[in-house]
């Protein structure tokens, strides 16, 4: 397989020292996951090298940050765990697992969603949750934070008023994201272990919480509750609010948004080879965030031309599961093709670092 099916792409910082040191796993200071439901499909693999591979050789004690939002903290939550190659593997065949031959609603959505917590964070601990959870917090080299949006007026209400305020900002983001200022509040749940403190550079609000056993699994729902799709979620302790998808803000979350400047690079596998800031860019294709606000970054993504072809011509979509609800095993068959070649990228990542060909193929993001 050439080397251009992976782009291996860097901000003016991190690609001056790939460039002139190559790339070690002792470079980097936190891994970013994007939100995009099944398109993390398309990256399972190069996410699986990255962490059963390339940061096992890690020698540097400082833990590592782990930061997403929606299926980003999904995948994070599956790597933080012990055995994390065998957990990201489980975590994509429960994903394509997903049945909505029947209903496809709330209900629906929900007790699939919970399917996959408890294969991926319930496996070795005969599908009790917590098991996985306590393995998370308790890891020494990884700190996860979880992002999701904390709601207020219009979106802290009933369904038809929600449904109101977001037909107003899908309007209003045609011009600015300013208006989601007063109706969304950024709010990071973070491993306790962790000293890190967030920023707030773009306008938006970072409200911290601390990660516990007890609201771990609502702030990984909260994180991948998508307007319409999934049921908003209510923590005990903040009653008077509801939480959905980290996406609204952070849909490619953008460290320069939030995130501490550190001396570490972060490393950012995507499935895209650019960003969109917030969940209503994805609508406007000349909207990507410019590349100045990824100095530290570098980013890992698949060739448009290794997308072409996959099958169907694209990545996995949240669509498809309604476009095969009538036959899954296509679906299955399929998604699962994806994410054996995607295996193949993750390789020539490591192949790229351990030659130290990296030097030469990074590119300018």
């Amino acid at each position: 397989m050439p080397m251009a099916d992976l782009i291996i792409a860097a901000g003016g910082k991190a690609l001056a020292h790939i460039r002139k040191h190559g790339l070690s796993p002792n470079d980097i200071s936190a891994i970013f996951g994007a939100s995009g439901a099944a398109k993390w499909l398309a990256i399972a693999g190069i996410d699986h090298k990255i962490f059963a591979r390339f940061m096992s050789q890690r020698t540097n004690k400082t833990p590592v940050d782990l930061f997403g939002t929606s299926v980003g903290a999904f995948k994070l939550s599956g790597a933080a765990r012990n055995d994390c190659g065998t957990i990201i593997n489980i975590m994509a065949d429960a994903y394509i697992a997903q049945s909505y031959a029947g209903e496809f609603d709330f209900n629906s959505i929900d007790k699939q969603t919970d399917i996959v917590f408890e294969k991926f964070l319930g496996h070795g601990h005969n599908g009790d949750i917590s098991g996985g959870i306590a393995e998370v917090l308790a890891n020494e080299k990884y700190r996860l934070h979880i992002g999701t949006v904390r709601c207020h007026g219009g979106l802290n209400a009933r369904a038809w008023r929600q449904g109101i305020a977001l037909a107003r900002a899908a309007l209003l983001s045609t011009f600015t994201d300013r208006h989601l200022i007063g109706l969304t509040e950024r709010t990071i749940f973070s491993d306790p272990r962790s000293d890190i403190h967030f920023t707030a550079r773009d306008g938006f609000s970072v409200r911290h919480a601390k990660l516990t056993a007890a609201n771990f699994s609502k702030a990984l729902r909260a994180s991948g509750a998508i307007p319409f799709y999934m049921q908003s979620v209510h923590f005990e302790k903040d009653p008077d609010h509801i939480y959905h998808d980290g996406g609204m803000l952070d849909y490619h979350p953008v460290p320069s948004n939030f995130w501490p400047q550190t001396e570490g690079l972060i490393l950012y596998p995507h499935f895209y080879d650019h960003f969109k800031m917030r969940w209503f860019d994805k609508f406007y294709p000349w909207r990507k965030v410019p590349a100045h606000k990824f100095d530290n970054v570098i980013m890992l993504s698949p060739s448009r031309d290794w997308v072409k072809d996959l099958p169907d011509g694209k990545i996995p979509s949240r669509q498809d599961f309604l476009k095969y609800r009538m036959n899954e095993a296509e679906r299955f068959e399929k998604w699962r093709e994806v994410v054996r070649r995607s295996h193949a990228l993750g390789e020539e990542f490591i192949d790229a670092c351990q030659s130290g060909k990296i030097s030469d193929l990074a590119q300018p993001l």
